[in-house]
């Protein structure tokens, strides 16, 4: 069984997210996945932080948060 990361940059005023983001990991275990995506999310929202369009004054007024999926790769 294979896994793929999907992270989405969502606000938690209003609900909505981007279009998410695939960072072109794979893991063989769903553990493996979510150990790195709250990682990733961590270090994706701290470098948003420093980014020219989002900065922290933006994260903070629209709550910006990264959300994280583990998708299930079935065989064909």
């Amino acid at each position: 069984m294979k896994f793929i990361l999907i992270l989405h940059l969502c606000s938690m005023i209003t609900g909505k997210c981007i279009d998410p983001y695939l960072p072109g990991y794979q893991f063989t275990t769903h553990y493996d996945c979510a150990i790195a995506g709250y990682a990733l999310s961590q270090e994706s929202l701290k470098r948003l932080k420093n980014d020219e369009y989002y900065g922290l004054d933006r994260i903070n007024k629209e709550e910006l948060a990264i959300r994280f999926e583990c998708k299930k790769l079935t065989s064909t």
